[in-house]
């Protein structure tokens, strides 16, 4: 090919195919490209109706982690489980130290009465300040609920009374076992 005086000449590489340089590598990855994969933290999340599961599964050390939650509505705040012990949020600024709770409509007990099972448990409270050492939590073991179908708490004296409804919560419990939950340490309520 000739522009004006110059002479360019195409190289022989590049008559036909493309030069094996300009294609991309496709080889298999290396063992440590693997290892390094393999040591990622990865999460996936899941939704069962209103109960979404996070599984958190460490490829280092291989903990895994999962969190248990049911969505909140405009209705009912967000429930929580983990350590054999339901969580349900009444706000993060209610102080819930004075709640009582009644479980499908038996009497009403006070829910710091049960602090000897958490304690048991090991379960902590969830806010982090002295004015108000709960978040806006009333904690309630697994065993006190049972099969039950809704949770009604009253914050304090001058709140009204909030209705929970835990339909679902047996099959997403049994969901995240399958995924990889199968151990009750596993659960985590706080955040990562």
């Amino acid at each position: 090919m000739a522009i004006g005086l110059w002479t360019l000449a195409w190289p022989k590489q590049l008559e036909g195919s493309l030069p094996r340089w300009l294609h991309p590598h496709k080889g298999e990855p290396s063992e440590r490209e693997l290892r390094h994969k393999a040591q990622k933290v990865k999460e996936r999340t899941y939704d069962a109706k209103l109960w979404r599961m996070t599984i958190q599964t460490d490829g280092f050390t291989g903990q895994v982690r999962c969190r248990l939650m049911k969505m909140k509505t405009l209705t009912e705040g967000r429930i929580t489980y983990a350590q054999k012990t339901f969580g349900f949020e009444m706000g993060e600024n209610v102080n819930t130290l004075n709640a009582w709770y009644s479980i499908d409509n038996r009497p009403a007990k006070r829910w710091q009465t049960l602090s000897p099972v958490l304690a048991a448990n090991r379960v902590s409270l969830e806010g982090a300040s002295l004015e108000n050492p709960t978040g806006g939590v009333v904690l309630l073991p697994e065993a006190e609920i049972g099969n039950a179908r809704v949770v009604t708490i009253r914050a304090n004296e001058k709140s009204q009374p909030r209705e929970f409804k835990l339909k679902g919560f047996e099959s997403a419990v049994a969901a995240a076992r399958y995924n990889g939950c199968a151990a009750d340490t596993s659960f985590e309520r706080g955040k990562w």
